[in-house]
């Protein structure tokens, strides 16, 4: 297999704004509650280039935070949105947008969106995106959000996030994820969803693996300890990793 290597380092989000030095991200909040301690959350949203709340995502914006931080985007089929909350982002300046159509959801019509800022901009790479809420709530929505790793891979890096974890897809290749173990972990997992099997190697964990087949029904990765600040994975097929959180 071709070696390709690629870097992750998720907590280059979390530095300050004005030391910020990681690649400009969007930030999408999804319909989920904000369970963030206030610190965390500010420095991700101070440090986006673009804020986006997806359909409801902006009712939690608004009861967590009664108005402090201001969206530039509310988009989706708006069946979630409450009139107060609409109301008073409009008047604050947010961009409102009705996307209807069931074929894709609110989260990827808040992709397309960013797809267009992109061609407006004419710029020559994709923005990352960091998805504040994507793994709580209904099992199907998160199985949804997951689909969408594995259909924009080879778009743009997407990072979904919740209270307790942090999830992305590695593609076929060879990936350094670069952690700050004060946040990430202990626990992490490598998951082949949506592939008959994966073919993994990996260094940096507490039971590394290598060459080892991992398919559902046979054998997964889960429950692993992070006991290094880098952690190696070469994957045959794209799978997901994912890791704890521990947010102060």
């Amino acid at each position: 297999m071709e070696v390709v290597t690629f870097n992750w380092k998720f907590t280059e989000f979390l530095n300050k704004k004005d030391h910020f030095k990681g690649s400009p991200y969007i930030l999408i909040i999804l319909n989920q509650p904000i369970q963030y301690s206030n610190d965390i959350f500010h420095t991700l949203w101070e440090n986006a280039y673009l804020r986006i709340c997806a359909d409801g995502g902006a009712n939690h914006l608004y009861d967590e935070f009664k108005g402090i931080y201001i969206p530039h985007y509310i988009r989706g089929d708006l069946d979630s949105l409450r009139d107060d909350v609409r109301h008073f982002f409009h008047s604050q300046g947010t961009v409102i947008q009705l996307e209807s159509g069931q074929e894709s959801t609110d989260f990827m019509k808040c992709i397309d969106l960013i797809s267009i800022k992109e061609e407006e901009e004419e710029k020559s790479s994709k923005y990352d995106v960091l998805a504040m809420g994507a793994s709580g709530g209904r099992f199907d929505h998160i199985m949804s959000n997951i689909h969408y790793l594995y259909k924009l891979k080879d778009e743009r890096k997407i990072y979904l996030l919740s209270e307790k974890n942090l999830i992305f897809l590695l593609d076929k290749g060879k990936h350094n994820i670069l952690c700050d173990r004060e946040i990430e972990g202990p626990t992490c997992g490598i998951l082949p969803i949506g592939v008959q099997r994966a073919i993994l190697t990996t260094t940096g964990l507490k039971w590394n693996i290598t060459n080892v087949t991992s398919s559902f029904g046979v054998m997964i990765s889960t429950s692993n300890i992070l006991i290094n600040d880098v952690i190696t994975i070469e994957t045959d097929v794209p799978v997901i990793w994912t890791v704890e959180l521990q947010f102060k």
